[in-house]
């Protein structure tokens, strides 16, 4: 006797005898709308082709049909979990992509700020060196020298040793013995001390090669010379049109060095190295300071520079 096929979908179930089929069929387990075929071989034919279907045998086929363990089975549902690994690796990626364009975008103007900030330091180091050079003057009657010269003409002290007491550095300034240079053996360990409000924090170079703290800042040896030191009355180009100290950003000296003094028409714009972006800051005989353009015209600077060349200066 054949054996009947009975497939539903991609799922065949079978064997089955024909008392079996009749028997689901009348359980409603097998149903019109499915395909059957009687024998190994051949077509399938809807069940309600089939006469006197619903009757039969019991057979454990049927149950595996049910349970749909041949063939085909349906894919597992999507753990969620995974899903769920799928968002956070995507949003995560698009977080990181979104972080780095705000990076590029912040990381140039908080470049900016810092160096803002950095820029106003040194504005007040020299608005520091304006007062103390004033309050010298008050004192003294005259501008201190740029640096004195020994008998021989060895270099002795610094400008910016004299202004110590004004900068409130009176007790270092009451141990130089100033019999002796700033170099000699005698006044050993005072010029090894770090002086913040000469380095502009600009610079990273701080220390010489022998191991001195360096200043960034130079005196206009138009004003303060070797042994010589101007009195305002004598700047007739006004002192606020006249530098008295600057910025410089390379060739550092000592803060002690008697010869860090020079002409700003040669250490101000190409080929010089600005220090920083754009120029650098001066101090003006009158104690305010002001921007110069690495650009500025070299006539100009060399008119911001001379006490009495009589120029007329309207803007730079």
């Amino acid at each position: 006797m054949a054996n009947w096929y009975v497939k539903r979908g991609s799922q065949v179930a079978g064997p089955l005898t024909r008392e079996r089929l009749n028997q689901l069929a009348a359980e409603g387990k097998v149903q019109k709308a499915d395909l059957v075929r009687e024998g190994e071989e051949g077509e399938f034919h809807p069940a309600a082709e089939v006469s006197d279907l619903f009757t039969g045998a019991v057979s454990s086929a049927w149950d595996e049909f049910e349970t749909g363990s041949q063939t085909d089975p349906p894919s597992p549902p999507k753990n969620s979990k995974t899903s769920l690994i799928i968002i956070l690796a995507v949003v995560g990626v698009g977080g990181i992509f979104v972080v780095g364009i705000l990076l590029a975008l912040l990381l140039p103007a908080v470049q900016q700020a810092r160096e803002a900030a950095r820029r106003s330091h040194s504005k007040n180091n020299l608005k520091q060196i304006g007062l103390a050079l004033h309050n010298y003057h008050e004192t003294h009657g005259i501008l201190p020298p740029g640096g004195t010269l020994t008998i021989d003409g060895a270099p002795s002290q610094s400008w910016e040793t004299f202004i110590l007491p004004f900068m409130g550095e009176a007790p270092l300034y009451n141990k130089i013995d100033f019999d002796y240079a700033w170099n000699s053996p005698a006044n050993q360990g005072i010029f090894t001390k770090e002086m913040p409000f000469y380095l502009n924090p600009n610079i990273e170079e701080k220390v010489s090669p022998e191991g001195l703290p360096l200043s960034h800042y130079v005196g206009n040896e138009l004003l303060m010379s070797p042994n010589h030191g101007d009195r305002f009355r004598q700047v007739e180009d006004g002192l606020a049109y006249t530098i008295m100290a600057f910025e410089v950003g390379e060739n550092f000296k000592p803060w002690g060095d008697p010869t860090n003094f020079a002409d700003p028409a040669d250490r101000i714009g190409p080929p010089n190295r600005p220090s920083t972006t754009g120029g650098n800051q001066v101090l003006m005989g009158d104690g305010s300071i002001r921007f110069v353009s690495e650009n500025i015209d070299p006539a100009i600077l060399k008119a911001l520079s001379t006490p009495d060349g009589g120029e007329r200066i309207y803007d730079y």
